[in-house]
């Protein structure tokens, strides 16, 4: 028996922080489209479900063209799809999954989708399912706690699987190391080992196995910067169990397309290290556009010249990119060419005023930068 276990879809996620319309709903879009292409992933393995661990809509009040964007892509798996809500999509007293129109978009083009909204066994033909649904956005119990003692009259010869939305001993929705609240909390130490063959878990951004058969699976398309080498997201998790009580077999499956990339705080000795830094560029987002999104911080010094190659790379990957994040922390050091071609200068205005300038350059902090305006200038008035 195999099936597909993600979560954290946050379907309709605004993405406020991306101030281009057009490129913030491209992004909003891909998010569907890498759910649409998990078929050929189903297919090729022959998976026999999907399970989904809450969230799958970014937000509990979904407007009509996210409930039916949604459902088409559902939809559009073909095996049956079973999803518990999260935090951001909890079901609780007139929660989006009990609305008519949904509803009503579920029957016409979803007929494969099952969401569980009540804590009690769902038994498949290959399996049995545990649904932890969140029928709150804030639980303060445990919401695998009905758990903790077997359910009775299970069948003994189908595995197991525990469906569960929350942050649990050192993992968070977050990305916080640890997470201390009690809200949502999973105390998977308390649940019997022997009892359940696979725990399925969302919340948590990254993928990783927890603890024994216990993993979250992160989010199908990442959706901010990840914090550390360890955090992976943009996966889902292929599980394999052959019989009940054996060790689960999971594969990590790679779907997200959009990058969020962070590398490491960039220093500028000279011009020349403006190379380098293209470069390293190129390696995240080569010659495409709109599929990347970069978080950098630079420092150190350049010339006039470098400055302004470096304000043209950053025009460019603004352009490029769905979103750049510069934090930059630059120090002008002009060139002696640079200088002398303004205290050089034929007008004698320029060139005194120059030369004073480039006198204090040691005692003035501003001085650099004056130099840099006045050169700005006398090109205006060149051109």
């Amino acid at each position: 028996m195999k099936f597909l276990h993600t979560a954290d879809w946050q379907i309709g996620k605004p993405f406020q922080s991306i101030s281009d319309h057009a490129k913030r709903e491209s992004l909003r879009k891909q998010r569907l489209d890498t759910l649409i292409a998990l078929k050929s992933l189903i297919e090729k393995d022959k998976l026999d479900f999907v399970v989904v661990c809450g969230d799958l809509f970014d937000s509990w009040t979904p407007d009509a063209a996210t409930v039916s964007g949604l459902c088409s892509a559902v939809g559009s798996l073909k095996v049956p799809v079973y999803a518990i809500p999260g935090n951001h999509d909890h079901g609780g007293p007139g929660c989006i999954w009990e609305q008519e129109f949904f509803l009503r978009e579920k029957e016409q083009l979803a007929p494969n989708f099952h969401i569980l909204l009540k804590p009690e066994p769902v038994v498949l033909e290959s399996a049995v399912l545990l649904p932890c649904p969140l029928l709150r956005r804030h639980e303060s119990e445990d919401p695998t706690e009905w758990l903790r003692n077997e359910p009775e009259g299970l069948p003994e010869e189908l595995p197991r699987i525990v469906l569960a939305h929350g942050s649990t001993q050192g993992f968070s929705s977050s990305g916080e190391a640890d997470s201390e609240s009690g809200i949502n909390r999973i105390e998977l130490e308390r649940l019997p080992k022997s009892s359940y063959d696979y725990i399925a878990l969302g919340d948590w951004h990254g993928m990783k196995e927890i603890a024994p058969g216990a993993w979250f699976c992160g989010t199908s398309e990442q959706d901010r910067f990840a914090k550390g080498d360890s955090n992976q997201p943009g996966h889902v998790c292929i599980v394999e169990i052959e019989n009940t009580g054996a060790a689960p077999k999971v594969t990590p499956h790679k779907t997200g397309t959009v990058g969020w990339h962070s590398p490491d705080d960039f220093h500028f000795t000279n011009d020349d290290d403006l190379e380098t830094l293209e470069s390293q560029i190129e390696t995240f987002i080569g010659q495409q556009t709109n599929r990347d999104l970069l978080k950098v911080r630079v420092h150190g010094t350049l010339s006039f010249t470098g400055i302004e190659s470096f304000e043209k790379l950053a025009e460019s990957l603004r352009a490029r990119l769905i979103r750049l994040d510069l934090d930059q922390d630059l120090q002008i050091e002009p060139s002696v060419e640079e200088l002398n071609a303004l205290t050089e200068r034929q007008d004698p205005l320029i060139a005194l005023v120059a030369q004073q300038l480039r006198d204090s350059m040691e005692t003035d902090p501003l001085a650099r930068d004056a130099l840099r305006e006045l050169q700005l200038q006398t090109r205006k008035v060149e051109a």
